[in-house]
């Protein structure tokens, strides 16, 4: 592994490995101090992402973290990817501004092994090269909440070790809700939402509409024939649908649809394979699911139909080189029953998958058998769960998931613990085989046939506090066997390491509200990955974190946020420049339904490169308002 380090001048607030957590530790440590005295009494907060099935907090031996609407608004982020940059144990890179390909890796983990749902809808995308979410295309207009499953615990889903994360729209139940919000700045930027949600006792609906465009920058500094702006732009349409039948039966619709268009530099021309910078990639999704619901005090059966289709179009200098298509279509079944000794839950889904992008075609079906009991346990509650999968490619595979939650004190602020082991696989997507088995994939890819990942996972966790008042330490350690790259040395294709990949790391979270109006939330990651050779990971950065500081009332809201990545190398592991930057977000309510907000990211300007060869958005300011009634 290369040891070459950047000298200290380099790092802006540089510290080195060992200082860097144990200052994290003490300041977070402190952050989570009983600043108020006064205790707040909340409802018990219940997340979906652990089980697929409502599950009180307090309950979920896995690591979930919950973004509600109002951290939302306070923090400010356009788009999902950069809300997703300052959680605890992600970090996110891209390939520029708006629109720009962009990676989520949760505990080091590749961004395609990550699933991302809204209100039910798997948004994956089969077209692309491992069925990864398009998350540069996922705007946080008209989300509602956002639960974050950390690590290898994506059981329920049929995921691998890289977790879930779950949104849910805007939604009400009783009364109407409609608001319209305009915003303006840097690059020409401009967004529209219109959001509309509204409801009785036995129907329910909410609409979402977002147009966003920007004239963007020039993306690649090394790019300069020509040095023109890559720009973007969004049109995203999200509906539900909840029709209330009688006091057990619920029939559940949801629609949603992405158009973006994307410029970008680094492309091929389709005559003569010229390198050129006037590329476009554009984006079209479509996904409709409806479910029939029925519940009783002790029972809930949900089945539902899921179909999705993507379409991508790549061109360089307005003739189209690339064109692959997929459609996707699940049936599920999901049951729970919860009696006197814990809850059952047991679910069927049958997928299947198509893929063409005109030098080939596939298509492949997956069953997946899957079940889970929780249960007291001790001092808190205990879950076992098992899925078996049936794949037409690569048979079969059975996971399997253990987790406990225990409080070790209740009285005053509990101690409690959390520890969770379990396996998981990825079979080969449908555009890795075919890259290999097409025209471009040659020796050694082409003559090599892939197997299916294997990952093994395991977590254990202390919290101290509530409410208010949190603090927690999570160490975490997860391996992947068999693991798929692409050849960068030959660029024969997709090839299948013989050893493993490892990630392990230290995951430090708190918060805190004190002084009636001021909150602090923090979070560090120390996150140590390896190759099959020993070499660090690409883009991983060893040292990331983010700290929050908030202040709100009923008429002002606003955040200063810093966040950064430290120690992280590129594809050659050549060290990568240190990063940081402050965002500061400032709202306030003039009254009748009327909001004006201002928001600057990259307050000081900071432009290291987070990849290699592309650039990142300097200093830019946005104001906009929103009107509610």
């Amino acid at each position: 592994m290369n040891q070459t380090k950047h000298p200290q001048s380099d790092r802006p607030w540089h510290l080195d490995n060992r200082g860097f957590v144990q200052r994290a530790g003490l300041a977070l440590l402190v952050i989570a101090l009983p600043l108020d005295s006064a205790a707040q009494t909340e409802l018990e907060e219940t997340v979906v992402v652990a089980s697929r099935v409502p599950t009180p907090l307090s309950q979920v031996g896995v690591s979930v973290d919950v973004i509600d609407r109002e951290a939302l608004t306070l923090l400010g982020y356009r788009d999902l990817a950069s809300l997703l940059n300052i959680q605890t144990g992600i970090s996110v890179t891209r390939d520029g501004g708006f629109g720009k390909a962009a990676a989520i890796r949760m505990r080091g983990e590749e961004g395609y092994r990550t699933r991302v749902l809204l209100d039910g809808i798997d948004l994956s995308d089969p077209s692309s090269p491992q069925i990864s979410p398009r998350i540069e295309h996922l705007l946080t207009e008209g989300i509602d909440r956002v639960e974050i499953l950390r690590g290898p615990q994506g059981l329920m889903y049929g995921a691998d070790a890289g977790g879930i994360i779950a949104l849910t729209s805007r939604q009400v139940s009783d009364g109407l809700l409609a608001d319209l919000s305009l915003e303006g700045g840097e690059n020409q930027f401009r967004q529209m939402g219109i959001n509309l949600a509204g409801g009785n006792a036995w129907l329910q609906g909410a609409l979402s509409y977002t147009d966003l465009s920007t004239d963007g920058y020039n993306a690649r500094p090394s790019d300069q024939s020509p040095a023109d702006a890559d720009g973007y732009e969004n049109q995203t349409f999200h509906g539900n649908l909840r029709v209330v039948i009688s006091d057990q039966w619920q029939l559940q619709l949801s629609s949603h649809h992405i158009d973006a268009e994307n410029d970008y530099d680094g492309c091929f021309n389709a005559t003569d394979f010229s390198a050129s910078n006037l590329c476009t990639d554009d984006f079209e999704q479509t996904n409709h699911r409806v479910a029939v619901h029925w519940e009783t005090s002790q029972f809930s059966s949900n089945l539902s139909f899921e179909d999705s289709s993507s379409e991508r179009i790549f061109a360089t200098e307005g003739l189209s080189t690339f064109t692959p298509t997929s459609e996707q279509q699940e049936i599920s079944w999901l049951s729970s029953y919860q009696g006197e000794l814990g809850r059952v839950v047991l679910g069927v889904d049958f997928q299947e998958q198509a893929y063409d992008d005109a030098f080939s075609q596939r298509s492949r079906d997956n069953t997946g058998i899957y079940g889970e009991l929780h249960s007291a346990l001790f001092l808190g509650s205990a879950t076992a769960g098992v899925r078996h999968d049936d794949n037409d490619d690569f048979g079969q595979h059975t996971s399997w998931r253990l987790s406990t939650i225990q409080y070790l004190t209740q009285s005053g602020r509990p101690l409690l613990l959390r520890a969770a082991i379990g396996t998981g696989f990825r079979a080969p997507s449908l555009y890795e085989v075919g890259y290999n088995e097409g025209p471009f994939g040659y020796p050694p890819a082409s003559s090599k046939p892939l197997y299916e990942e294997q990952s093994l996972g395991w977590e254990l966790g202390l919290q101290w506090g509530e409410e208010q008042q949190v603090v927690s330490a999570t160490w975490f350690d997860q391996r992947i066997d068999n693991e798929i790259v692409f050849d960068l040395a030959n660029y024969s294709g997709y090839l299948q390491t013989d050893d493993r990949v490892t990630s392990r790391g230290l995951e430090l979270a708190a918060r805190t509200r004190f002084a009636e109006h001021w909150s602090v939330v923090a979070n560090a990651t120390w996150n140590e990955t390896d190759t099959s050779n020993g070499a660090q990971r690409a883009y991983r950065p060893e040292l990331s974190g983010a700290l929050s500081i908030q202040w709100q009332n009923h008429l002002i809201q606003s955040s200063l946020t810093l966040h950064g990545q430290f120690d992280s190398v590129d594809v050659t592991n050549v060290p990568m420049p240190d990063t940081h930057q402050v965002d500061w977000t400032f709202m306030t309510d003039l009254g009748r339904g009327l909001v004006v907000n201002a928001r600057v990211e990259n307050l000081t300007n900071q432009l290291a490169p987070r990849i290699r060869d592309y650039a990142v958005q300097g200093r830019a300011a946005y104001v906009g308002l929103r009107y509610s009634i």
